[in-house]
């Protein structure tokens, strides 16, 4: 732009100075120095540019670049290596940073998949033939209602997948429980119960109560941070109170059944999203 707008200054002079054919001869040779002055420029850039990103300039801080993970910033040194000292050793060692670090990323998500999948292989699986609903339990931890135990389980259809908790007491005598808690560290979730729908109760010489809710997405939440609290418990309470804490095989049983829940419902939500492509495209 400051090129052009010199011309047009320069012109505007010579044509208020000059008669045509001299004007003419003169924003020619004007013209031609403006041309030559903007190719020996566009030569010199590249060199400008290579010497202002220098190898060691651009290489100073690629260590730290690594372990921080910063992968988008080593790509960008490995980008202008490329274009201005691709012969350099430089050029190199950082693609070959680029490289290392992109395969420790694939083989720890390999590893991770690995490990959900086989979080869901590793689970009871029911199908019930009548309701089309396959269930998924925990295989180490089975929870009788003549337990005191708390779990959760999954159920999946067609078009959904959802999650089931189960709370037990069982003792000498009754409590009589309306209401049931979760906490850990502090923090407590009152369980929505509806008494004479969800809460069943038997008895023989011994007494049981317990409850089988659908989990929303408030439990949810909080049941994916209780499972890593210190200190988790239970409470049912109603006429009398029962109160204790989950052991760790309770614990680690949800924690399994939450990983193969996201697990499945990754799932489901990929293969409604391929077939929503399919349809789009008319397959």
């Amino acid at each position: 732009m400051k090129i052009k707008y010199l011309i047009l200054i320069t012109c505007s002079t010579i044509i208020s100075s000059c008669n045509n054919g001299e004007m003419e001869r003169k924003i020619q040779s004007l013209t031609s120095e403006v041309t030559q002055l903007r190719d020996s420029l566009n030569k010199i850039m590249p060199e400008l540019e290579g010497y202002r990103n220098s190898p060691e300039k651009l290489c100073s801080n690629i260590d730290e670049l690594y372990k921080a993970g910063d992968i988008y910033e080593l790509k960008s040194i490995k980008d202008k290596l490329e274009k201005y000292h691709p012969e350099s050793k430089e050029y190199t060692m950082v693609k070959d940073l680029v490289s290392k670090y992109e395969k420790e990323q694939q083989e720890k998500a390999d590893a991770e998949k690995k490990e959900r999948l086989q979080a869901v292989n590793k689970l009871r699986k029911k199908y019930d033939d009548i309701n089309h609903i396959t269930w998924y339990e925990n295989p180490y931890f089975r929870h009788y209602t003549n337990t005191n135990y708390t779990s959760i389980y999954i159920g999946q259809d067609e078009s959904s997948i959802w999650l089931r908790l189960m709370m037990s007491y069982e003792g000498e005598d009754w409590i009589f429980f309306e209401s049931a808690y979760l906490s850990y560290d502090g923090n407590t979730f009152n369980i929505p119960f509806d008494k004479y729908r969800d809460k069943k109760t038997e008895n023989d010489t011994r007494v049981w109560e317990w409850i089988d809710v659908r989990v929303n997405d408030d439990l949810l939440a909080f049941l994916r941070k209780m499972v890593n609290g210190k200190s988790v418990r239970m409470r049912l309470s109603g006429k009398y109170t029962n109160t204790r804490k989950l052991t760790n095989t309770e614990i680690k049983a949800i924690k399994d059944v939450l990983l193969a829940y996201d697990v499945l419902e990754a799932e489901m939500r990929k293969e409604a999203k391929d077939e929503l492509v399919k349809s789009l495209k008319g397959e």
